[in-house]
């Protein structure tokens, strides 16, 4: 095994456990919004293992894989994440080291402290085609959206990549009292993904108004339902059921084998959530932080610097000023790796 710099993502090796955030899409959209440099573990035979960020501030230095990605080393085996994970601590014998994985099976690793911290929702398209296995309620909120007119567009245009944001950021901040990612990642997104028609926007129109719009991304033959926003208003007409059937339905249509509807959380601020996402069936698979504490490491300064940027957050959020918010996320969100 050897460390191979990926050099700002251009020229991204081979990688036998792709999904889509250990992608060149991916890692080139977070190295130009947040300005991280990209390095991973690499053999001959294997080609890239685990891409990580290696990360040098003032406070510690640390391995993040993958910053701003769901999970990583899902296709690969136990076995060869154990080898990754313990060349990368003799590699880096002082740097913290996080990575996230999405297993069906709790991992152990020597020196790292597992938790679990979340949920992956995927749905197998053939099973979904011939399952008829779905609640007559949600059934019958699919009939209602179309009762009141709501029609389906499919865009991977730079003006519904701002209406998109525009429903995003009012849920970041209402709901989950959180700060918004900042538009350059979603600008960047577009042009790297939807400009190559490597992802699309997926939206609900009430007559001449979007009120629900999902970004979706594509790696393989998988569908990544990467970000979703509503207008609260609006839920009463059932745009997301509507969309969760029609992104089904486009996915059977055009030969894909998987929908992945990505990293659920596990506070009460996302039950709801999980529960929207289970509506068309589909595996639950957990997603551990694994994590490891090199010899000396000072944990109260990783809690200061969190507390510090929870404040600010917190702060700017409580401003209820949108140009204030907008800038707390310019500023400070790359911090939240």
């Amino acid at each position: 095994m050897k460390i191979i710099d990926l050099e700002d993502c251009k020229h991204l090796p081979k990688n036998n456990c792709s999904n889509l955030f250990n992608s060149f899409e991916w890692l080139h959209v977070i190295s130009k919004t947040y300005g991280l440099k990209f390095k991973a573990v690499s053999n001959e035979n294997q080609g890239i293992l685990l891409p990580f960020a290696l990360i040098e501030d003032q406070d510690y230095k640390s391995i993040i894989s993958i910053p701003f990605g769901d999970y990583i080393l899902n296709d690969c085996s136990q076995d060869t994440q154990k080898e990754v994970l313990r060349f990368l601590i003799t590699t880096f014998p002082e740097y913290y080291i996080k990575v996230a994985i999405a297993s069906k099976e709790q991992p152990v690793y020597e020196d790292f402290a597992v938790s679990q911290r979340g949920l992956l929702n995927q749905i197998n398209i053939k099973k979904w085609k011939e399952s008829t296995n779905w609640k007559e309620a949600y059934e019958r909120n699919i009939r209602n959206a179309l009762n009141y007119g709501l029609a389906v567009h499919i865009s991977h245009d730079s003006q519904s990549i701002l209406d998109f944001y525009l429903l995003h950021e009012q849920l970041r901040i209402h709901k989950f009292n959180k700060l918004p990612q900042p538009i350059q990642f979603f600008n960047h997104i577009h042009e790297i993904f939807l400009t190559n028609r490597k992802g699309f926007l997926i939206e609900a129109w009430s007559k001449d108004r979007i009120i629900a719009s999902w970004l979706i991304l594509i790696q393989g033959k998988t569908l990544y339902y990467k970000f979703g926003a509503s207008n609260p208003e609006d839920l009463k007409l059932r745009p997301n059921d509507l969309l969760f059937r029609s992104l089904m339905q486009y996915g059977s249509d055009n030969g894909y084998s998987t929908i992945d509807l990505g990293f659920s959380g596990s506070g009460k601020s996302y039950e709801g959530l999980i529960r929207f996402k289970s509506k068309e069936g589909g595996d639950k698979i957990p997603i551990y932080k694994v994590e490891h504490f090199p010899p000396g490491f000072d944990e109260t300064r990783q809690n200061e610097k969190t507390n510090y940027l929870n404040l600010i957050a917190e702060q700017a959020i409580g401003s209820h000023d949108l140009n204030v918010i907008r800038q707390a996320s310019d500023h400070y969100y790359h911090l939240f790796s």
